[in-house]
């Protein structure tokens, strides 16, 4: 390692990087677009461009300081340095992961002083995440089981050597790991941004089960559990390899069934502490949200753009930004004319669809949600914030935090005179070609050969079960549980979305009775379907009683539940359809 100043510029880099700091000028740093670097990914703090000097291939990231910065240096080290030092950490004890070649904290960029890290690119390379997508798509199963073990045990190894010289990942996803081919289905992993790791000091087996459980977030939604156990077994069998080879090496305080069960309270921790994290975002204007003042007394929260693009949501796939919005909502209640096309018959609200044109040709059609009061109590309901608008664009969202497909809300208007809510709306994104499930049902045996309806109820009860579960599991309550407030979306695969948000609640401890009342209720409103059998409906409670932790037999107790309150329910419904006449003209 040495340290000089090249062109003016003070330096700290290893030994094979002087040669192209003696050859390159100093101004060359500090504009990266104009050497024709490509920008690989950009926050509010860094910047990562991949360049090629002296015909070999960098990465370059720049760090941004503020103002807070130069009093956090007094007691922190910063970014740039950190991640300098556990590079070299890395390549002291063989941990596969970048290579660091060398860092100036006096670049000028953009008008500013900042840091620069330079490291050498790891080429051919894919995200974990990538990678593992294209696993799971190979069409061939031998292959894809012997690949998906190859780097189970890959990961395994890895991440036991980094804990067992203790070097702490403190950012550890699927994001911040590289494969790389080194041979015909041969690879190797290697870690990635590590600004914030910890380093020099044995791992607790508290901070071990923290570790895991960062990784096991992206892992609990992209693969099975036969696949994450197999991980945790080749992580166990390398750590005792591994022991006796570091100082800090050390055993781990649980056997392989304790180390289950510590992860999985910690996953669920770490979800819940990231999903909050999410929801204060969908408060604030920046980068993925925004805010509009509109003429009339009227104010809108807005989609800018989503951090992750999804298939099912083209709406993910654009950046809307602040003056579109405010071209698109200049007239909000011209939706709702007296000719506009109602999609809905409600006594509660008002719905149509509408299309927004993107400017760039492409069309994004919207559902767009106006909620009415039809008496005097809810019309002063209605004018207590916070809305049935604004509780829909919060709890969708919510659900998109916590990995739940739904409609994807687009923008939330409100009218407001001081405290009060005049009027709302909610715009959510209508998904082509998606289906409520009762209308799914009832078309898809006119089209199916019965072998094929067969397997497709097989397949559409365990991916009904699983989103019902997954629900209730994350803290919600449905109590509008209905085959029409969910969506079959199309495209390979049965795949669901819930929709109509008013009767979703957030309930972390709810009892299970909330929870066989939904299960009534779905149940309920698929008894007119025709092809639907008792084996379905069985079928369906056994996947949804199934998981981690829960007694073979349980479905038989919420058969029963279910049954009773699935009867209670239908010796009501006369009475309640008569009260629905009575009151609103129609039932």
């Amino acid at each position: 390692m040495a340290q000089a100043a090249y062109d003016g510029l003070p330096w700290t880099c290893r030994e094979g990087f002087r040669d192209v700091l003696e050859r390159t000028p100093a101004n060359v740093w500090g504009a990266p677009e104009r050497q024709g670097w490509r920008l690989i990914k950009q926050n509010a703090l860094r910047s990562v461009w991949r360049g090629v000097l002296e015909g070999r291939a960098y990465y370059l990231k720049y760090y941004r300081t503020r103002g807070l910065d130069v009093l956090r240096a007094l007691w922190r080290v910063p970014g740039c340095r950190s991640e300098w030092a556990s590079g070299l950490y890395a390549l002291r004890f063989g941990i596969a992961a970048v290579r660091p070649a060398g860092y100036t904290t006096r670049v000028r960029c953009d008008g500013r002083t900042g840091a620069l890290l330079v490291t050498e690119a790891l080429e051919p390379a894919h995200t974990l995440s990538e990678f593992w997508r294209m696993i799971a798509a190979d069409g061939d199963a031998c292959r894809r089981r012997e690949d998906t073990a190859q780097l189970c045990d890959l990961l395994g190894e890895l991440i036991a050597r980094a804990h067992q010289a203790g070097f702490e990942h403190i950012d550890m996803h699927a994001n911040n790991i590289l494969v790389q081919p080194v041979a015909p289905r041969r690879y190797r992993a290697a870690l990635v941004d590590l600004h914030s790791a910890r380093l020099g000091s044995p791992l607790s087996d508290a901070a071990v089960v923290r570790n895991l459980a960062q990784l096991n977030q992206w892992f609990a939604r992209h693969s099975s559990v036969g696949d994450r156990l197999r991980f945790l077994r080749a992580y166990l069998r390398w750590r005792g390899e591994y022991e006796a080879e570091f100082p800090h090496g050390r055993a781990l305080g649980l056997d392989f069934e304790q180390l289950v069960r510590a992860l999985k309270d910690a996953a669920r921790r770490h979800a819940e502490r990231l999903w909050a994290q999410r929801d204060r975002r969908l408060g604030r204007g920046g980068r993925y949200y925004g805010r509009v003042t509109l003429g009339g007394g009227w104010s809108a929260q807005v989609l800018v753009r989503c951090k992750h693009a999804v298939s099912e949501s083209p709406a993910s796939r654009l950046v809307l930004e602040r003056e579109w919005w405010r071209r698109q909502l200049r007239s909000p209640l011209a939706w709702f004319a007296e000719d506009a096309p109602a999609c809905k018959a409600s006594h509660s609200a008002a719905v149509t669809r509408a299309v927004l044109s993107t400017g760039d040709g492409a069309a994004l059609p919207v559902i767009i949600k106006r909620p009415l009061g039809r008496n005097v109590w809810r019309r002063l309901r209605l004018l207590v914030a916070p809305s049935r608008s604004a509780r829909g664009w919060k709890m969708g969202h919510a659900l998109l935090h916590r990995d739940l497909p739904t409609a994807r809300p687009l923008a939330l208007l409100e009218r407001r005179l001081g405290p009060l809510v005049l009027d709302s709306l909610l715009l959510t994104e209508a998904i082509p070609g998606a289906q409520d499930l009762e209308t799914h049902l009832r078309s898809a045996p006119r089209r199916l050969s019965p072998a094929d309806w067969h397997r497709h109820k097989r397949g559409l009860a365990a991916a009904l079960a699983v989103q019902v579960r997954r629900l209730q599991e994350r803290g919600f309550i449905h109590r509008d549980c209905k085959a029409g407030n969910l969506l079959v979306l199309p495209g390979p695969g049965p795949r669901l979305a819930w929709i109509d948000m008013d009767g979703l609640r957030r309930r972390p401890a709810a009892a299970a009775l909330d929870h066989h009342r939904a299960l009534a209720r779905l149940h309920v409103s698929l008894l007119g379907v025709a092809g639907l059998t008792r084996s379905d409906r069985l079928r369906f409670l056994r996947a949804y009683c199934a998981g981690f932790g829960r007694g073979p037999r349980e479905w038989r107790a919420v058969w029963r539940a279910v049954a009773r309150l699935s009867e209670e329910k239908l010796a009501a419904a006369p009475a309640r359809r008569e009260w629905k006449l009575r009151r609103y003209g129609r039932t």
